[in-house]
């Protein structure tokens, strides 16, 4: 189980607590930036575990509640302190290989990220990111927002 600064992330499919993969990420997301973390990882979800119509539920057992984020199909659920902000970052996977079609939708809940799976078939994998900064650093939000996205 990863523990952020904020509290332990727990991950549920259908109210039912799942186990979840965690790996390490670079803690520059843009290599060619100067945006730095000071942690960030992908959590995955073994596709085989979900199916079509689950809800997937990335929750942060916190106080804090997490406010609405993105841009394009990137949504993520921030957290913010005097110190410290956090952000868990999963995509609306909308369009696979030119097609319309829908694989899961994001929504920001209280304290973290919902997913509603919508169609198995057009999911090849099951990824967040979450990563997070100390407030005194320059640029610590976009730094935050970028290494959140599971895709950079």
């Amino acid at each position: 189980m990863l523990q952020t600064p904020f509290g332990p992330l727990y991950v549920y499919k259908n109210k039912e607590q799942v186990k979840y993969n965690i790996s390490e990420l670079p803690l520059k997301p843009i290599e060619v930036s100067n945006y730095k973390v000071d942690a960030r990882y992908m959590i995955e979800i073994d596709k085989s575990q979900i199916k079509s119509g689950d809800i997937l539920t990335f929750i942060i057992d916190t106080n804090v509640i997490s406010q609405y984020d993105g841009g394009d199909c990137l949504v993520e659920a921030m957290f913010e302190s005097d110190d410290l902000y956090l952000a868990i970052g999963g995509y609306d996977i909308s369009d696979h290989i030119g097609q319309q079609n829908f694989a899961y939708s994001f929504s920001v809940i209280k304290n973290g990220l919902e997913a509603k799976i919508i169609d198995l078939q057009y999911i090849d994998d099951f990824s967040v990111a979450i990563a997070w900064s100390d407030t005194n650093k320059e640029d610590y939000y976009t730094a935050v927002w970028f290494a959140a996205d599971p895709y950079i």
